[in-house]
């Protein structure tokens, strides 16, 4: 340990050490600016990370909002068209049924037959109707109504078919 240069080994590091807590105020000054300016960078680059996740967010927002709407008026439309469909069948049924009365004979026979005719004829298609629904069960239907459609429906649901 008594070697002569531990000794001068050990002021040079107190000298160094010395050297850098005295050092130039300018240095440590433009030292902290550099430091900040490099977080102010990287920050506003984390902004603009930001700002563009945000944009694409928002888009895909806007697009699951058009999806949503475009599948709830797809869901109204068959809704409606289901609707159309039974009257149409309803109205099909009736005519032949009117049809078959102003036709017939005047014998009571024929006018049970057709009579019984015309409710086979209505039974076969409330049961077509019930095939087409039963196929419709599987299929999930979310349907938000106005006012105006909420009472339609209630008035359609209302009258017997």
């Amino acid at each position: 340990m008594n070697s002569p240069y531990i000794f001068p080994f050990h002021k040079q590091i107190i000298l160094a050490t010395d050297t850098h807590i005295h050092s130039d105020p300018e240095l440590s000054t433009s030292i902290e600016l550099e430091q900040l300016q490099n977080e102010k960078a990287r920050l506003q680059e984390e902004t603009r990370d930001l700002d563009e996740e945000l944009k694409q967010l928002e888009t895909r927002a806007k697009v699951l909002t058009e999806k949503i709407a475009i599948k709830q008026l797809k869901n109204e439309n068959a809704a409606k068209q289901e609707a159309i469909n039974r009257l149409q069948t309803k109205i099909e049924l009736l005519e032949a049924q009117l049809e078959k009365l102003t036709t017939a004979s005047t014998s009571s026979k024929e006018d049970a037959t057709t009579s019984e005719d015309a409710e086979e004829d209505l039974e076969a298609a409330e049961k077509a109707a019930d095939i087409s629904q039963e196929k419709d069960e599987d299929t999930i239907t979310v349907t938000a109504l106005s006012n105006d459609e909420e009472e339609l429906s209630k008035h359609l649901s209302q009258e017997p078919y």
